[in-house]
């Protein structure tokens, strides 16, 4: 099954062979896929078609909403299960595998998307049908430095950052307003966050970042109702406020202490004081080399 993105198909186009584990001891599999449009909108379309393969040199078998249970057979024509699948309200299928033999793998199921759109397919598998209702949490970045990471200035006031649900269940959040993501000092301060988020829907969280003294990396994993750590974590870089501002001649200055902020600039009355731009000392800035970069 796809983890790290649905699987995105053109409209008419048939996708790979998709491998998912059937424990020794099930007696019934169960398969739950979302076809995915647009933000905020299902398309209600053609129904796919999915097929399933039992064994290394298995036939695939199809089966949509309208087949009925068909019998999945191994090469030697033996049947490994019984499958039938259902359409669901909201571009979702269930599709159930009973009846299974006992260790009749490996499993394979492949989707052909029978609509001229292009939709992306989120799955999953297990033998307990309700396991298998599980939301998926994508998260977008607002703005990104150079590595791809959200990229936030040290007293931005508030930054919006995009959060889909690509699963098919509801997806709760439970980090509260005001939690410091990433640790109890952390510079970053989360406002506004929904309680959940429909299958197909998107909405927004909403960060503020505090002062910050030097440029910094951390992850805030999220406290959903989605388990897939990798889906919840996000990565941050905090820059200082002077990260926005270049040197004289156009090119990037940079601090030793930040690796950021222009030249030492000192505050009105206190020479040899904290840097005006960054708050580093003076000395924090002397010898960078010619192409400015602390390296």
């Amino acid at each position: 099954m796809p983890e790290t993105e649905p699987l995105e198909l053109r409209g008419d186009a048939t996708g790979p062979p998709l491998p998912f584990g059937v424990p020794i001891e099930a007696t019934e599999m169960f398969i739950r896929v979302i076809a995915l449009w647009r933000d905020n909108r299902p398309l209600v379309g053609h129904d796919p078609t999915f097929e399933l393969k039992s064994g290394r040199d298995g036939l695939l078998t199809a089966l949509d909403a309208s087949t009925g249970k068909v019998e999945v057979c191994q090469t030697e024509g033996d049947v490994a299960a019984l499958a039938e699948v259902r359409r669901l309200p909201a571009d979702s299928y269930l599709i159930t595998l009973s009846g299974l033999e006992e260790n009749p793998g490996p499993w394979h199921l492949r989707i052909t998307n029978n609509d001229a759109e292009t939709l992306r397919f989120a799955c999953v598998a297990s033998y307990r049908e309700e396991e298998t209702s599980q939301p998926w949490m994508a998260l977008d970045r607002a703005t990104t430095s150079q590595d791809g990471l959200p990229a936030l200035h040290g007293e931005d006031s508030e930054t919006a950052i995009t959060v889909r649900n690509l699963g098919p269940a509801p997806l709760i959040l439970h980090d509260p307003p005001g939690t410091r993501l990433g640790s109890d000092r952390s510079p970053v301060v989360l406002r506004r966050r929904p309680a959940s988020i429909a299958p197909h829907d998107t909405d927004e969280l909403v960060v503020a970042c505090g002062q910050v003294p030097f440029a910094d990396r951390f992850s805030h994993t999220f406290d959903t109702n989605d388990m897939n750590r990798a889906h919840t974590t996000l990565l941050f870089e905090v820059l200082p406020r002077s990260a926005r501002h270049d040197s004289p001649d156009g090119e990037p200055a940079y601090c030793r202490a930040c690796g950021r902020c222009p030249a030492y600039v000192p505050p009105p009355l206190a020479v040899g004081g904290p840097c005006e731009t960054c708050g580093h000392r003076g000395a924090e800035h002397f010898d960078v080399p010619p192409d400015h970069r602390n390296v």
